[in-house]
């Protein structure tokens, strides 16, 4: 497989991803973020990554940040605001979480790929990263088997696709969504709208950026 033509391929999807999430949901949460007295962060996996990589940014515009689970994260309060990151929106653990920083007061952002979600109906801001569609995501669609109903995910089992070699390779080229990427690009326009918000400038986070290391 020709690598260029994957490299090129993934350069598309991530322009595509970015050009259909909506700038007035992109312009809501920065304005959240802004006005917000602290940011907490969480997520899982690929999305705990990206939501560690936004409360970064935040922190090197001067926001003060703390990811849930750390040791030294304290309480959340009326004022402050949690953003998450699940592609799902439905994660069940991140969904209590949210739901706990609702109940102390605070707001909630939410970036997934989903329009409605569990996480979605608690969060004040969300963010929607529109999956790219394609040919290839309506063969699998159909050709992966039934999900067990009495599991809502079928990762940790082993499926037969039933699959032809040429079909592997458009599904390399074609399946390449790159949501997490498309995500952390995101982060950075996020970072760059919340500056505008609170009169801040580039300077700032060669100012903020971390120093011992």
């Amino acid at each position: 497989m020709d690598t260029k033509q994957i490299l090129i391929q993934a350069g598309n999807h991530v322009a595509e991803g970015l050009s259909k999430i909506d700038p007035a949901q992109v312009d809501a949460m920065a304005k959240g973020i802004a006005k917000a007295n602290r940011v907490f962060v969480s997520g899982w996996g690929r999305a705990g990554n990206v939501a560690g990589i936004l409360g970064m940014d935040m922190s090197q515009v001067g926001k003060l940040v703390y990811r849930v689970g750390d040791n030294n994260t304290p309480s959340i309060h009326e004022g402050d605001i949690l953003l998450v990151m699940s592609g799902s929106g439905n994660t069940k653990t991140i969904s209590i979480i949210a739901q706990e920083a609702k109940d102390f007061g605070a707001e909630v952002g939410l970036i997934s790929t989903s329009a409605e979600s569990i996480i979605g109906e608690i969060a004040d801001y969300n963010i929607v990263i529109p999956k790219v569609d394609t040919p290839m995501n309506r063969i699998m669609a159909e050709k992966r088997p039934q999900r067990d109903p009495k599991f809502k995910s079928t990762a940790g089992t082993r499926e037969n696709w039933d699959l032809t070699d040429e079909e592997r390779e458009q599904m390399t080229l074609e399946q390449m969504e790159l949501t997490y990427q498309i995500a952390f690009v995101l982060n950075e326009i996020i970072q760059h709208k919340v500056m505008e918000e609170i009169g801040e400038t580039v300077e700032c986070v060669h100012y903020y950026h971390n120093s011992l290391e």
